[in-house]
């Protein structure tokens, strides 16, 4: 049975075992879905709900795909939560030690897929890596291949290294009804990050195989019947009491249909008009909305890149040269009155600039606790509360310049959180190309894990309002030698070439939003009348 709106308490009153595709429904790319951390750890966290991610994607060992869920945020799903068609392969093979102990195999797949069925399944594989037609001929045509090695079975999944030579050994070893003839699953496609682009998957390759040997494969990804075996023998479940949530009708949605479990579409199917969801669809299960999870993969950008309701205020003003005391005087009054008319509208930071190219310049950052709720309250304040007009009117004598944008804050970087006084702070504004939004977001979430050891960042966030394509990063350092110490640092790590390099690719242009670091030097002065400050109320 297959749904297309369910509540959270529906849910949790009615299934115990909850299956996840990955992949499109978990994260896109490497960007976790609104509300699906959360939502995984709430039924971890209760002892009588099992969780599976059934993934098709076997390209990876196990401790990779492990180390990529805790990167995304997924830490607490642990190996035994994960299953995939690699995995359900090296059991089968395992299984049979009589046919299959110590034997070879021939594979059409990655170094990855033969490191899992050597480790974990018990065989030899032979096959990986190129191999070209110029290998075997000068011609148009291979009329001879080695066949010295008889394997016990044809195993075909992803491989970027599928050719000619690949089909016509896979063919020729087939000719034995006694090789058994397996793939770890038929996903023609893989999901992408470039809208448009097909990216031929497992399916694409045993296509192939199929056409020219007429052998019919055993399966073992979705929506096929070992991995649902597999699941019973591991877990037990029980199918009447069991949902799967997933993107694809013909794995995922199959899957759960042809196992007699409820099924969860998490693809938008239905009409292109229809308006997008300005929420995730795990998000809304969780505040007990009636969730429509089909019209998630419509959302915008803020959608996918946020899991936050909170809106971020930039605020910048170039005051007068030689106004800085009278200005700093002015914009206290006018944070006092902002947290007088409306307290959850908050003021997270505010610096001046001691290196840039604007050397009077203040940046203040506000949190709206309420999201647009608040914004839409600061502009009534701004247009017809007088105190609030005559705080702000005080301030913009002292400015020949000011402007301001909503922004929010990415999945990947974690809230603002108080540093000790008399840090330096670097902030970096990024100005991209329209569509990259998604190619920074992913490079980003891998690079972030590059500069965490040192405490350093503090903010990443995107504009909504104003000037659109907007990236800022906030790094925070002890001091300016600290600072130098800590890029040398990140510079040596190995991978952080290729997060500079992959980012790059998406700008337009980039700057060091006028100032190369911001020092918190009056921040005892701009929160003079702040009584007992809240811990993340301020940087």
């Amino acid at each position: 049975m297959t749904v297309d709106r369910i509540s959270k308490d529906e849910l949790l009153a009615n299934y115990d075992t909850f299956l996840f595709d990955a992949d499109g429904v978990l994260w896109t790319g490497d960007i976790p879905v609104p509300g699906a951390i959360e939502w995984i750890n709430l039924l971890l966290d209760d002892p009588s709900k099992k969780v599976f991610v059934l993934t098709n994607n076997s390209t990876k060992t196990l401790d990779q795909y492990m180390k990529k869920i805790e990167k995304l945020g997924f830490g607490h799903l642990g190996s035994d939560n994960v299953i995939s068609p690699a995995i359900v392969l090296a059991d089968y093979l395992k299984s049979k030690p009589e046919k299959f102990a110590g034997e070879n195999i021939y594979l059409i797949g990655t170094e990855n897929l033969k490191a899992t069925l050597e480790n974990d399944g018990g065989v030899k594989c032979f096959g990986t890596g190129p191999d070209s037609i110029r290998d075997h001929t000068d011609g148009d045509f291979i009329h001879h291949v080695d066949m010295s090695i008889s394997p016990r079975a044809v195993v075909c999944s992803y491989d970027a290294h599928f050719s000619y030579p690949k089909i016509m050994k896979a063919a020729n070893f087939l000719q034995d009804p006694n090789v058994e003839y397996l793939v770890t699953n038929q996903d023609y496609t893989f999901p992408g990050p470039v809208p448009g682009v097909v990216i031929p998957g497992s399916g694409a390759t045993s296509a192939s195989i199929t056409a020219v040997t007429d052998r019919q494969p055993t399966v073992f990804g979705k929506p096929h019947k070992p991995m649902a075996d597999f699941l019973l023998r591991r877990a037990k479940v029980d199918p009447k009491r069991t949902v799967m949530f997933g993107d694809r009708l013909d794995t995922d949605i199959m899957f759960g249909n042809a196992n007699g479990q409820l099924s969860i579409t998490a693809r938008q199917q239905n009409n292109e008009t229809e308006e997008p969801q300005k929420q995730g669809w795990i998000s809304k299960l969780l505040k007990g909305q009636n969730s429509d999870p089909s019209s998630w993969q419509k959302q915008s950008h803020s959608s996918l890149l946020s899991n936050s309701e909170l809106m971020y205020e930039f605020m910048t003003h170039n005051y007068r040269p030689g106004e800085q005391d009278a200005y700093l005087d002015a914009f206290g009054k006018y944070k006092n009155e902002m947290n007088a008319k409306n307290p959850s509208i908050e003021l997270v930071g505010s610096w001046t600039c001691s290196y840039g190219r604007t050397r009077d310049q203040a940046i203040h950052l506000w949190r709206h606790n309420k999201g647009y709720e608040d914004v839409d309250s600061s502009i009534a304040l701004h247009g017809k509360d007088s105190g609030i007009r005559a705080a702000d009117n005080d301030v913009a004598r002292l400015c020949g310049r000011r402007k301001n944008l909503i922004v929010k804050s990415f999945s990947y970087w974690r809230e603002p959180e108080q540093r000790p006084p008399n840090h330096v702070y670097d902030l970096r504004s990024y100005v991209l190309q329209p569509g990259t939004m998604i190619d920074w977001a992913s490079a980003w979430a891998k690079g972030i894990q590059y500069r965490r050891e040192a405490n350093q960042d503090v903010g990443g966030f995107f504009a909504q309002v104003g000037q659109l394509y907007v990236v800022y990063h906030i790094w925070a350092y002890p001091s300016m030698s600290d600072r130098n110490d800590t890029r040398h640092a990140t510079w040596a790590k190995p991978g952080w070439d290729a997060t500079v390099a992959n980012t790059a690719k998406s700008l337009f242009f980039s700057s060091s939003h006028q100032e190369d670091a911001i020092e918190n030097t009056h921040t005892d002065q701009i929160f003079a009348a702040r009584i007992k400050p809240n811990p993340m109320s301020f940087i």
